[in-house]
């Protein structure tokens, strides 16, 4: 019987972990859709979304520190005390970025994907460059943009170059819902040339 209760409670502990390792794989995954997609969150949405992500946060924080508390969930123990130190301090604000990309961006989004509606929208936008390695160079910016995450949309550099630098009245067209509006193409009126840009990603050449 001893035998049997302490199978017991590694089989259970071992459930947990991968519980918990699953759901850490797909909140990840989830978010770094969030930053690849093209979705504009609603005013009403970026506000609930902000504290529903807040108490989501809040309730992981706790599970995550009662698990590193208890031994269920083991920290890499060559690291050194003050490497997790550090990053017990530092994982509020983690799991916070996770799940406000998750809720207010990529579960919006797959919901408007989903059901939405077509829609379109004329906006203000103005290309930008930017040196970064870790984002596009060739980019359109605006006021319409300005709650997506990133808040631009990538150019290639033909596109770029045949744009003037002024802003321009662009068409934004994809789907909408109460949560959001997701951006699918983007038509761009210039003289003599006429741009569509394939959104998310990199544009049609």
């Amino acid at each position: 019987m001893k035998l049997a209760a302490r199978d017991c409670g590694r089989d259970g502990a071992t459930l947990t972990r991968r519980i918990v390792a699953y759901s850490i794989a797909a909140l990840l995954c989830l978010s770094a859709y969030a930053m690849w997609t093209d979705f504009v969150p609603s005013v009403a949405w970026l506000h609930w979304g902000f504290y529903l992500s807040i108490t989501s946060a809040l309730l992981m924080t706790i599970y995550l520190y009662w698990g590193f508390g208890t031994g269920r969930i083991k920290m890499q123990e060559r690291d050194s005390k003050t490497k997790k130190i550090f990053a017990l301090l530092f994982l509020p604000c983690l799991v916070f970025g996770v799940f406000w990309l998750v809720l207010v961006h990529a579960l919006a989004d797959i919901f408007t994907l989903t059901i939405g509606t077509q829609h379109q929208e004329s906006a203000l936008l103005l290309k930008e460059y930017s040196s970064s390695r870790r984002s596009c160079h060739y980019r359109l910016t605006g006021e319409s943009l300005n709650r997506a995450f990133p808040s631009y949309i990538c150019l290639s550099s033909s596109a770029y170059n045949a744009m003037p630098s002024y802003p321009l009245l662009a068409t934004l067209e994809g789907k909408f819902t109460s949560l959001g509006f997701h951006v699918r193409q983007v038509y761009v009126n210039t003289n003599p040339a006429a741009h569509s840009i394939d959104a998310p990603g990199t544009p049609t050449q």
